[in-house]
């Protein structure tokens, strides 16, 4: 092995400057793509170095993934508030619990918070199509409704999570863990969206950061 990697569990390191770098131009290319917002890879840059750095081109590809996915879900629906791209809060707040858990050593966290991530970005761009959606406190109210939910939406936030299984399988983890995980964050941010409702300082970010943990938890578990 060379001088410039190193080796924690059964994932080669690179040194972290190269990874960052790697991923902050991945970050500029993805600006000019439109996937992100201007000024948003620097965020892309720990997003997805810290991957690339513990888990190698395949944890940092699965986090290209997820943007792509995100990115063509919202072109392709006309209500969708994010059709110009992910700013940096979220980016950080789908991808740096991930991230944090890939660097830990931890790549059944790291792919069950990016299947929550998927898993609620699917929910939300298909669910806003349905006629209508349920809210746990209002009962039927209209697509869009902060924590309602839909049919559409919930098959689709099945599909998302499923996504990742072949992820799974790429760096040796159990997929069911990483699709259950990635469904449980994703059902998880529903509830945890009553709250923004509820305290001015309590915002979407937030609840994604914290549903995303909460994803890869529930996979570390089941694994």
């Amino acid at each position: 092995m060379g001088s410039s990697l190193l080796a924690i569990g059964d994932f080669p390191l690179m040194n972290p400057l190269p990874a960052l770098l790697i991923a902050f131009a991945v970050g500029l290319l993805a600006e000019r793509l439109g996937w992100l917002r201007p000024n948003a890879a620097w965020a892309a840059a720990l997003v997805g170095g810290l991957p690339l750095w513990a888990g190698g081109p395949t944890a940092a590809l699965a986090v290209i993934f997820l943007v792509a996915l995100g990115s063509i879900a919202s072109r392709l629906n006309p209500k969708s508030h994010d059709r110009s791209g992910r700013t940096a809060f979220q980016v950080l707040a789908n991808g740096l619990p991930a991230a944090i858990g890939m660097a830990l050593g931890s790549p059944v966290f790291f792919l069950a918070a990016l299947a929550t991530a998927a898993a609620d970005t699917l929910a939300t761009e298909m669910g806003s199509r349905s006629r209508w959606a349920w809210h746990p406190l209002k009962g039927r109210v209209e697509t869009g409704t902060n924590a309602a939910v839909s049919g559409p939406g919930t098959l689709a936030l099945v599909l998302g999570a499923g996504l990742f299984a072949p992820w799974a399988w790429g760096l040796g983890v159990p997929a069911q863990a990483v699709v259950l995980g990635g469904i449980a964050g994703a059902l998880a941010d529903t509830l945890l969206g009553l709250l923004e409702d509820r305290f001015e300082w309590w915002s979407n970010d937030l609840t994604n950061l914290l549903a995303t943990a909460t994803g890869g938890w529930v996979a570390l578990w089941l694994a």
